[in-house]
């Protein structure tokens, strides 16, 4: 014991209490004889790291820790320069070397309630071990040192051991010594190749493959073994498993109605990478920032479908921008999860409690994900903006000839536009007889208002025309531009116009359309709705509309769906309150915002193109069970939108007249003459508007844009049946990030820059400030993080435990890592190159894996949780391994690689209980034929309502990036085992399995037992499985009807060459097989 320590003796003391510490006016200090005592079983060397940062993270940091606004007196135990710094009172905290200069230890041994830290109130207290720890720390000079996990990584030599070569066998050798323990035996090589089976491809060897193995007597056998697997679909699966886990993939939105969504090819596209080994920093880099590569192509659009894998909400009235930027949380959190380990998501509405991550800090992450156009409310099935099409070869050969007749086309209008430029010169009488040759579809002077005799179809009739009719409501007869007009002040004096009147019309038709507007209204928020057909969220918001914004600039949208796949074009002017103005609209077919114009009062506005990517149909849509969205008949509605569930309907105040739609583009000179018309003038006509009017309006000009819009029609029924999945994709001006007070989204402070936490190697100057740049950083071998995070994970996977046990914390509040030089050793020799299969192969081909798992009782005493590695773990299987397994071994498994996500057997009704809102995922329907035994990472994932069997054994609803799942043991376990469909299905189809292999029950079992465990069964367990056999014989026997009922189970059909009674009789033995401990648990 140090020499200072041995010296204590009793002193009593004087308090004077100050704002933190108490002033010792004594020259020495009483440590009480408990703890004396346990300064004997202290480590010879206290590590700030291991032994006293956990101690102060837990008990201290509350009060004096990272966040400021929950510290007190001014006291920061996480930084040196301030726990060794002189206080108010003179003291310091720390005195390295001295305890009675140690404010710190007068505290933790004070008896006073008033005095002692942690105070009373806090509920946290030191145990005598962690005050003797702290007292040794402080006597050996007080060394801090900062958290490991904010070091670069060393790459130091493995230590040396005689007979042991393998680097990670070396690092393990050396901590086993350490403790007077060895290596446990080998496993068999019955066991060894059931074990690397399941870790490799989560699937149970088949008895062909498993006797291979066991008949190559050659040294090189086991890695042969290892190489064959890594190559597999299988395997590339068993990777996308944990995977899907950490990306929160999931088949549906996860909030409200819970609505489907179509993510499965990003789930292709990882096990396509997994299986040609994609290097581990290109696979991260393309799914954080694909779109953001140059030159990028189509796959890495499809990789950055990861950052989409977020639940959204489609409940009607949230606030868009509060759900909208709690997607751009989550993306921030699961890239700390995932990629650097920390718990950044404690520091959202305050400072980190434990660790050094700020506010500040966490906004700054966020703004590297804040900068794509989404929704926060979305429809309740659908996938939403930003969307990547899926198009096979085929269509981009169909649409790339049809780019290249369309580019012919416009080029042939150009030159005779130029030749007619050159015939149409000036005269007198061209200047006379030119006249507008509309296709008026509908006039609607909104002089009248007529009750219809016939109540059920239409209220209200207009001016006398059949399909143009009122609601409820009826709008007021004012004096209007010319004659009367229509005022629109209620929720339900909005006016229709029936599809028999004006069809729906697509993006390829080009029409106009004017009215006569005098607004009462401009508020912040609220549009006004002119005329549209646009539908709601759950219609994808599809069509098209004409309304004025909240400060009465002229829009137009024509909406295939938000917030994405559309054109926007609004004026950079207003129109002024309570002033008749008359707007009009063009659109010339192209589907571009080239092609749109706004009119005032007969003139030319000029316009801001906000949005040009319109490339599918808008017309209007409804959702229907079996055939998704298809076309539907939707009226044109004037005063107000079809819109109901984000609180602005678009409701019009003000007055309307002289309503005009034209089936075709009118030209400036058509424009200004319906302008003229309405007001009753006659204004002479000028030469430039009629020349273009005559160009435009010219025979061969018209022909070739009908050839035109017959070329752009192909072109939307080639797009129209392309799927598209949800992708990132950044928008052309940044939008700004704010720091959010607690929080709020409805509170921000300031504006933040994209930026990584303070506490870890700044980003190069030369990287670009997005998300690019921040995969970039991710692999900075400056980083200190990204491959221990990493090599952690696939650790867990191999060993069942991460050297790190806290894969989502490696912050001050995470465990410690077992073998740190091992884990640094490993992550800097991953990011050499970032080669996932070497690693994988590096750890599987380890003494250290190849161990044994059955051990002795006193090494289990002295080791329960197998942190030092001298044996092997046991551990059940994951959900979905379970259930693959017991598909294998029944031979029902169907290993079609990559595809859609299946649906196998559910109870009924479960969807149906949860659901009021999807269409799609109303009810549950099993998928069609073999597609029910596929794996399950194939199984779809609704987030509020899993799959219950695979829910029971911890598989997650993956609604948050999850990288360890947690283990449970429950009776509810064994009863899925017992008597899900599924498993009792694979149990009947084993049991034919059984019976048709061998001719002897005796033998069937044996080749039961083999096939479910790999090994053969020991003399009691034989007899055990046969007597059962012999006793459900006889009860089937007795029981027919029982025998059929068993036999009915599941969609496969039964083998009728086999006795009733004998096959149901050898399904429970199957049965009980597939719950055998060693069926279900890897060892």
């Amino acid at each position: 014991m140090p020499s200072v320590l041995s010296k204590i003796h009793l002193l009593k003391i004087s308090l004077l209490v100050i704002p933190l510490l108490w002033l010792s006016l004594s020259c020495s200090i009483s440590v009480p004889e408990d703890i004396t005592k346990e300064l004997a079983n202290l480590p010879e060397v206290i590590d700030f790291n291991y032994h006293v940062k956990p101690i102060l993270s837990d008990r201290c940091y509350q009060c004096h820790g990272p966040d400021e606004k929950t510290r007190s007196a001014g006291l920061r135990l996480d930084l040196e320069s301030v726990a060794f710094s002189k206080l108010k009172s003179g003291k310091r905290a720390f005195s390295s070397g001295s305890l009675y200069k140690s404010e710190s230890v007068h505290r933790i041994l004070h008896q006073d309630p008033e005095a002692v830290m942690p105070p009373p109130e806090s509920n946290l207290s030191l145990s005598n071990r962690e005050k003797a720890i702290i007292l040794k720390w402080i006597e050996q000079g007080a060394e801090w040192k900062e958290h490991w996990a904010f070091l670069a990584p060393q790459k130091k030599e493995p230590p040396k051991s005689i007979g042991i070569d393998h680097p990670i066998d070396r690092f393990i050798k050396s901590r086993l010594e350490e403790e007077n323990l060895d290596f446990s035996p080998k496993a068999s090589k019955t066991a060894l190749a059931r074990r690397l089976y399941f870790d490799l491809t989560g699937l149970p060897p088949s008895l062909e493959e498993l006797d291979v193995f066991l008949s190559d007597q050659s040294e090189e056998a086991y890695e042969k073994l290892v190489d064959q697997l890594m190559y597999t679909n299988a395997h590339a699966e068993r990777l996308a498993l944990d995977w899907m886990d950490l990306s929160r993939y999931a088949d549906s939105h996860g909030l409200h109605a819970d609505g489907a969504r179509m993510m499965w090819p990003w789930r292709d596209w990882v096990l396509k990478a997994f299986k040609k080994n994609m290097p581990y920093d290109q696979f991260v880099t393309w799914q954080l920032a694909g779109d953001l590569m140059p030159n990028k192509n189509r796959e890495q659009d499809l990789a950055t479908a990861f950052n989409r894998n977020s639940p959204m909400t489609a409940e009607g009235g949230v606030i868009d921008e509060e759900w909208r930027l709690h997607y751009v949380f989550d993306r921030t959190e699961t890239l700390s999860t995932a990629f650097l380990g920390l718990t950044v998501a404690c520091a959202k509405c305050h400072d980190h409690k434990f660790d050094p991550i700020s506010q500040k800090d966490y906004y700054q992450l966020t703004a590297f994900f804040n900068n794509i156009r989404e929704l926060g409310m979305t429809g309740d099935d659908g996938n939403f903006g930003p969307l990547l099409p899926l198009t096979d070869e085929d269509t981009e050969a169909k649409i790339n000839e049809l780019n290249t007749k369309f580019s012919y086309i416009k080029k042939e209008i150009a030159a005779t536009k130029d030749q007619l430029n050159e015939v149409y010169q000036y005269s007198e009488e061209l200047l006379k007889s030119a006249k507008p040759e509309s296709n008026l579809y509908l006039y609607a002077p909104f002089d009248q208002i007529t009750q219809n005799k016939n109540a059920e179809k239409n209220k209200i009739k207009i001016d006398g025309i059949k399909d143009l009719s009122g609601g409820v409501v009826m709008p007021k007869i004012v004096k209007g531009i010319k004659g009367n007009a229509f005022e629109f002040s209620h929720d339900y004096d909005n006016l229709k116009v029936s599809n028999k009147l004006i069809p729906n019309l697509q993006w390829t038709d080009p029409f106009s359309f004017s009215i006569w507007v005098n607004t009462n209204k401009r508020k912040k928020g609220n549009t006004q709705s002119l005329i549209a057909n646009k539908g709601s969220k759950n219609e994808l918001w599809r069509g098209w509309e004409f309304y004025l914004d909240d400060e009465n600039r002229i829009n137009l949208r024509m909406i295939n769906v938000l917030p994405t796949n559309l054109i926007h074009v609004r004026t950079k002017d207003t129109i002024s309150l309570d002033q008749w103005h008359h707007l009009a609209f063009t659109i010339d077919g192209s589907g571009e915002t080239e092609g749109i114009k706004f009119y005032r009062d007969g003139e030319l506005l000029e316009k801001e193109n906000l949005i040009n990517n319109l490339y599918k149909s808008i017309i209007p849509t409804t959702r229907q069970k079996d055939k998704g969205f298809v076309d539907t008949e939707r009226p044109l509605i004037i005063g107000r939108s079809y819109e109901g569930f984000n609180g602005d309907n678009g409701l019009f105040s003000g007055k309307l007249d002289e309503l005009r739609f034209y089936g075709s583009e009118l030209t400036p000179f058509e424009i200004k003459s319906v302008y003229s018309e309405s007001l009753g003038e006659n204004h002479p006509a000028e030469w430039p508007l009629v020349k273009d009017h005559l160009i435009r309006k010219n025979e061969r000009i018209v022909s070739l844009n009908e050839k035109l819009k017959a070329n752009r029609d192909e072109y939307i029924k080639t797009y129209e049946p392309v799927r598209e999945i949800m992708v990132m994709a950044e928008m052309e001006t940044t939008r700004p990030t704010y720091l959010y007070n607690r929080g709020n989204y409805s509170d921000p402070l300031y504006t933040v820059e994209p930026k990584v936490p303070e506490i870890l190697p700044d980003m190069d100057e030369d990287l670009p400030k997005n998300r690019l740049g921040l995969s970039q950083w991710l692999f900075d071998k400056k980083n200190p993080l990204t491959a221990r995070v990493a090599v952690n994970r696939y650790w867990q996977m191999i060993f069942g435990n991460g050297l790190v046990a806290t894969p989502n914390d490696f912050g001050v509040q995470g465990q410690l890592p077992s073998h740190p030089e091992l884990l640094d050793w490993l992550a800097v020799s991953f990011s050499e190159d970032w080669d996932l299969r070497k690693l994988i192969k590096q750890m599987v081909m380890s003494k250290t894996y190849q161990q044994g798992s059955i051990t002795s009782h006193d090494l289990r005493k002295k080791d329960p949780n197998n942190l030092l590695l001298a044996r092997a773990n046991s551990k059940r299987l994951p959900a979905e391994t379970i259930r693959d397994n017991a598909l294998k071994v029944s031979g029902l498994l169907n290993t079609k690689f990559g595809g859609e996500s299946a649906k196998p057997y559910q109870p009924k009704g479960l969807w149906k209980e949860k659901n009021n809102f999807s269409v799609d995922l109303y009810e549950y329907e099993e998928s069609e034929g073999d597609e029910i035994y596929r794996r399950g990472l194939y199984t779809f994932i609704k987030r509020t309502s899993p799959p219950p069997n695979m829910l029971t054994f911890d598989a997650t609803s993956r609604e948050v990036c999850t990288v360890k799942r947690n283990i449970t043991s429950t009776p509810l376990q064994a009863l899925v085992l017992l008597n899900d469909p599924q498993f009792f299905e694979a149990s009947r189809i084993f049991a034919e399995r059984m019976i048709n292999s061998k001719s002897s029950i005796e033998e069937q079992i044996k080749h039961g037992f083999r096939l479910a465990t790999s090994r053969f069964p020991k003399e009691e367990e034989l007899s055990v499985l046969v007597n059962l056999f012999e006793k459900q014989y006889q009860y089937f026997t007795l029981n027919r009807d029982k025998a059929y009922q068993i036999l009915t189970v599941g969609r496969k059909p039964r083998d009728r060459d086999i006795f009733s009674v004998k096959a149901a009789a050898m399904t429970m033995v199957a049965n009980t097989l597939l719950n055998h401990n060693e069926t279900y648990t890897r060892r």
